[in-house]
């Protein structure tokens, strides 16, 4: 009996791959050959979509369109938020078979273990958010804040490193709002460094009102990497409390200081929206100088998009697409220089990584150097010791 076949193609966050990584777990358990990639010409493909903004809409689209054009033509099997948003869309779509809504996506892997692609795991902890910031979709997609229990965090955790995988990524669609019981995000990661084994921990996004005190404790820790992403997504208050943001400028920037005074080398990293309704040039020339003052080590820059349901569809779109390009550009330009920066920081120094594909290997504090010089033998997964020259990393711990 021929063994089926199937591809998985994700668009979007890392809370999507982790569920792809879920799906695919389940997959395999069930005898499926999950393939790398669709020219392969699987049986079925799986295509999990974003909602987040237009462009990732589109994405969605492209992907869908790519993989029914295949010769032949593999079942084809739509999931993610695009999907729980136009379902009816979706469906109608030339070629598409199946088109799940987030309930069946969830139904689908709930008790699924990750099955992990890459040299670094996705470990899906928390889903949903009951925030309206004015710009996101995503919480009327995902729902609630939903978080698993602790005990099969813990055992997931384990099952990822016993199968040799030394960074497991926490993640979620609102980090910082796990809660079980009295156990929060502070709570699980400490549970988390007290398991045996050789590993590291990084935290996905967090909101900065999220980010505890007993939280700034555990991430001291040496097993949590000395990176954190922390949404920002404007430097003027106003927009900030136009988009529904439960912070202010001041109080993101004393976060910052004392995230630094409990991990010195940590790379910071911030989401920043351009041309929200509202954002004039003052209010723009107010994020550019809140940006080069505050101690960031790059930025994501996404233009406004609007979404319709969302408190600030209604606002419309003023800001001229013409301008959103200018302004995204400037902050890119100030992103680069910033990691410019901060990679120079760190010349002639030596950090923990982990290896990657094509002698590529990530710092605990997330600078991606090639490894020319790598040993015969080292595997993707693997934790070294590298000295860090700019872009490149000399393998220091040589065995």
């Amino acid at each position: 009996m021929k063994q089926i076949a199937a591809v998985i193609k994700t668009v979007g966050c890392r809370l999507n791959q982790a569920e792809s990584d879920c799906l695919r777990g389940l997959l395999s358990a069930r005898g499926v050959n999950v393939l790398d990639d669709y020219r392969y010409v699987p049986d079925v493909c799986y295509v999990n979509t974003c909602a987040v903004t237009q462009s990732a809409e589109r994405s969605s689209r492209a992907l869908i369109r790519a993989v029914c054009r295949l010769n032949p033509k593999p079942k084809v099997v739509v999931l993610g938020c695009w999907a729980e948003k136009e379902p009816a869309r979706a469906m109608a779509m030339c070629g598409v078979d199946e088109v799940w809504d987030n309930a069946e996506k969830l139904r689908c892997i709930e008790n699924s273990s990750p099955l992990p692609m890459r040299s670094r795991a996705l470990l899906k902890v928390q889903d949903g958010c009951d925030r309206r910031c004015g710009y996101c979709i995503v919480p009327q997609l995902r729902g609630g804040p939903v978080s698993m229990p602790v005990a099969r965090v813990l055992n997931e955790f384990a099952r990822l490193v016993s199968s040799g995988f030394a960074e497991i990524v926490l993640t979620g669609l609102n980090l910082g709002r796990y809660q079980v019981g009295d156990v929060d995000l502070a709570d699980l990661v400490g549970k988390l460094l007290k398991l045996p084994g050789k590993f590291r921990i990084r935290l996905s996004s967090i909101e900065p009102d999220l980010f505890t005190e007993q939280l700034l404790e555990v991430i001291s820790d040496h097993k949590v990497c000395a990176h954190f992403h922390i949404p920002l997504q404007s430097g003027d208050d106003y927009l900030l409390n136009r988009m529904g943001r439960v912070y202010n400028t001041a109080q993101y920037a004393r976060l910052l200081e004392r995230i630094i005074t409990c991990k010195p080398d940590a790379c910071i990293g911030a989401d920043v929206i351009v041309g929200f309704p509202g954002e004039d040039e003052v209010s723009f020339s107010r994020t550019q100088a809140y940006l080069n003052a505050v101690p960031l080590s790059y930025l994501h820059i996404f233009p406004y998009s609007p979404r319709p349901g969302t408190p600030a569809f209604q606002l419309g779109d003023p800001v001229p697409k013409l301008v959103k390009t200018v302004r995204v550009a400037l902050l890119r330009r100030l992103s680069q220089e910033k990691k410019n920066a901060y990679t120079f920081r760190f010349c002639g120094k030596v950090r923990e990584a982990v290896l990657e594909p094509n002698r590529q290997a990530l710092t605990d504090n997330y600078l991606r150097v090639k490894c020319s010089d790598l040993p015969i033998g080292y595997q993707a997964g693997r934790l070294i010791r590298v000295l860090i020259d700019g872009p490149q990393g000399k393998v220091v711990d040589k065995q």
